[in-house]
């Protein structure tokens, strides 16, 4: 189906070939008491622990038979191209609202550094204490307001959430519109790797490349499930919005062959921000799920023709059946991630007890510390790979979060 495609993603369960991590960086250094919560944290992450936690996890994908490429890594290689640096340093610049003689300063600065260092900054940032040691302007006010901030040039420490910028679907991708603005130059970063990236070549940007489908048609990754080659599950939540979800649905129907879409909707607030931190995909056909959410929770399906024309949307009340039937069974196992009481069940699902990644059917990789899921798992039958990870899962992400899957094997 996607013989001469890079790559092609048509299920949450087909064993694992290539994947996009972030491993952290300095970033996640710039994470302060004053400004964690503006840059979506809860805690500030011990560094140097994030990485060797990081590392085991790309390990034990690689052990699994999967390929890691890195976003730092790719997003340097497209850098080394002079006019494609130059318009992405300028894309930068304008998103950080930039004036003139600080950009033109900065730029100059930008243009000459190595790729991979470029690539590290535009991740990590810069000071406004950084940008004035570069250069000397005294035309900048920006540089000199105290309530302006404390970055020229914010980090995005969230980028280590690989899932959540773009998310691979068929053979194309979805690229994320993010809700908060820390994050909206993920991307960015994504479209460029894309679009310029000699590994992405022939890669189709399936949503979030054209004028109106931008902020605030916010979308992000963690809210889509591919469930099949012609089935998907689309979070509505606190950070992808109804309306582009039906457009996704439109833009699916017309660019591969999904034309059933199960739009999900979640209660808006953190605790749920996107759909697969309270359910996710295990094996074909069996699913995580909080059982707190299923109070409030709403499944509507929505049905597209070859020409990407809306031809149905209607109530899913028993949306387990209708699941069931279009991924052709006779019903699904729906194990609820339920605790001894509600405090254990709460405090599971805070630390992604329910974000688990599938690196082959039935066989996930979940964190250590989820004692309580992860024996509910393997008493259902799921092989689960544990990763120690208590830094990492301080930022809110298990390893669902931390994954952008580029490839993966037909489920059989």
């Amino acid at each position: 189906m996607c013989q001469d495609k890079p790559f092609c993603v048509f299920s949450e369960t087909g064993p694992l070939k290539q994947v996009m991590l972030h491993r952290p960086g300095n970033e996640l250094n710039r994470l302060t008491i004053s400004n964690m919560s503006d840059l979506l944290f809860d805690d500030l992450i011990w560094l140097e622990q994030a990485q060797r936690e990081h590392d085991e996890f790309a390990g034990l994908l690689r052990r699994e038979g999967c390929e890691v490429l890195y976003f730092n890594e790719c997003l340097a290689k497209v850098l080394e191209d002079k006019e494609v640096r130059e318009s992405l340093i300028k894309s930068v610049f304008m998103l950080e609202c930039l004036d003139r003689h600080l950009s033109e300063g900065l730029a100059e600065v930008f243009m000459d550094l190595p790729s991979i260092d470029l690539a590290s900054h535009l991740i990590s940032g810069y000071s406004k204490k950084e940008a004035s040691s570069l250069f000397k302007s005294s035309l900048s006010l920006i540089s000199k307001v105290e309530n302006g901030g404390d970055f020229v040039i914010h980090p995005i420490p969230n980028l280590y959430f690989q899932r959540d910028p773009a998310m691979t679907v068929g053979c194309g991708i979805v690229i994320g519109q993010m809700t908060y603005e820390v994050r909206r130059r993920e991307p960015l970063y994504w479209k460029y790797i894309t679009n310029h990236h000699p590994r992405f070549k022939g890669m189709e940007i399936i949503f979030g490349d054209a004028p109106d489908e931008v902020w605030p048609h916010k979308v992000e990754g963690g809210d889509l499930l591919v469930l099949s080659d012609h089935a998907m599950a689309i979070g509505v939540s606190q950070r992808t919005a109804p309306t582009t979800a039906q457009r996704i649905g439109k833009k699916l129907a017309l660019n591969t062959p999904i034309r059933k879409i199960f739009a999900f909707e979640i209660p808006r607030e953190r605790y749920c921000m996107h759909l697969d931190t309270v359910f996710t995909m295990l094996d074909k056909d069996a699913f995580s799920i909080f059982p707190t959410v299923t109070k409030v929770l709403k499944v509507w399906e929505m049905d597209y023709d070859d020409n990407g024309t809306l031809l149905s949307i209607k109530q899913a009340h028993q949306w387990k059946e209708a699941i069931a039937n279009e991924l052709g069974f006779d019903k699904i196992r729906v194990i609820e991630m339920k605790g001894k009481d509600q405090a254990e069940t709460d405090r599971e699902q805070w630390h992604d007890g329910c974000n688990t990644l599938a690196v082959a059917p039935g066989k996930v990789v979940t964190y250590n510390r989820n004692l309580m899921s992860n024996k509910l798992l393997r008493d259902n039958g799921i092989e689960v790979l544990e990763l120690n990870g208590p830094e990492l899962g301080r930022g809110r992400g298990g390893p669902r979060c931390m994954t952008m899957p580029l490839n993966r094997d037909p489920v059989k």
